[in-house]
């Protein structure tokens, strides 16, 4: 495992040989410039005084990896991250996993143990374990940014990226009233450009009739390219194994890991144990001078076109 000579912040790589020589080949990260690049994205968040943004060492390299070490697109991006988490109390103002336990004991969600064939960190989301009566779209949405914010921490994540899977058996007219035009824009916006992680696929399986009607208000506000990795397998379970191998998966999916109930039941215990990490990032947005709707709309365009241009390194 290749080591840095650690700086004031304690930084040490963590990265497998394999992570890192991926993070070379893609990522055009270099052992030999990587804290640099880190000082110069620190530096650029000088220029912006009006924002206060944690310049951490490990931090500000999800930024970059997530961009291809181009220090002003990982700047736009951690912007972005910040901006859209001020312009989301419903989702960030309690990021305290207690204020979901409910969703993650029903069993709703798990990052399953262990790595797929590719490194990736596999999440695994099932739409019958949500009760809309109980919780809202927006506490379901929490779900996910409490284990995005958790699982991107892991350097080899920040590399190889995630695989989703969510099976949307039970997908109801109750669950497709909460997901509007303002839901669907916010989960748009955070897939696509708004957070440091690499989304490589998306699995829907078990996806009844009422998906198609639910899609059609996701659809606009994704990018094409996360669009086009999204893959439909209905009630044929079996072809998720032509992307994700049995080792990574749980039997209820033709895979030889644990149970998914178990995964659940340890990953909520991993999340929960977590309590006052999460209670630090819990975010009121005063950080940031504040972003009329207008402005940012203005923006979003011109912003799109930025972060597919830092996308050109297509990922394999």
């Amino acid at each position: 495992m290749e080591q840095t000579t650690s700086p004031p912040s304690g930084y040490t790589c963590k990265l497998s040989e394999e992570a890192l020589k991926k993070a070379r080949e893609e990522l055009n990260e270099d052992p030999s410039t990587r804290l640099a690049m880190v000082e110069a994205l620190r530096e650029r968040i000088k220029q912006s005084p009006d924002l206060c943004i944690q310049d951490d060492d490990h931090i500000l390299l999800r930024f970059l990896r997530a961009r291809y070490f181009n220090v002003e697109q990982a700047f736009k991006l951690l912007e972005k991250y910040h901006k859209w988490r001020a312009q989301s109390p419903e989702i960030c103002s309690n990021m305290r996993p207690s204020s979901v336990r409910g969703l993650l004991e029903a069993g709703y969600h798990a990052a399953l143990p262990g790595r797929d064939q590719d490194g990736r960190k596999v999440m695994f989301y099932r739409i019958g374990k949500w009760d809309p009566y109980q919780f809202s779209a927006y506490e379901v949405f929490r779900v996910s940014m409490i284990s995005s914010e958790k699982i991107i921490q892991e350097e080899d994540t920040q590399v190889h990226g995630i695989a989703m899977i969510a099976d949307l058996a039970g997908l109801s007219f109750s669950h497709a009233y909460q997901i509007g035009p303002r839901v669907a824009k916010k989960i748009g916006s955070i897939t696509t450009d708004a957070f440091p992680i690499r989304v490589k696929e998306i699995h829907l399986l078990n996806q009844p009739m009422l998906f198609d009607a639910i899609f059609a208000i996701i659809k606009p506000f994704m990018s094409e390219k996360m669009r086009n990795r999204i893959h439909l397998h209905g009630p044929k379970t079996e072809t998720l194994l032509q992307y994700v191998d049995r080792d990574a998966l749980p039997p209820e999916y033709g895979g030889t890991g644990p149970p998914l109930d178990e995964a659940c039941r340890l990953w909520t215990d991993t999340l929960l144990a977590c309590e006052d990490e999460f209670s630090a990032m819990s975010y009121s947005g005063q950080e940031l001078v504040a972003i009329e709707e207008e402005e940012e709309e203005e923006e979003e365009e011109v912003e799109d076109e930025e972060v597919e241009e830092a996308a050109e390194v297509e990922e394999s």
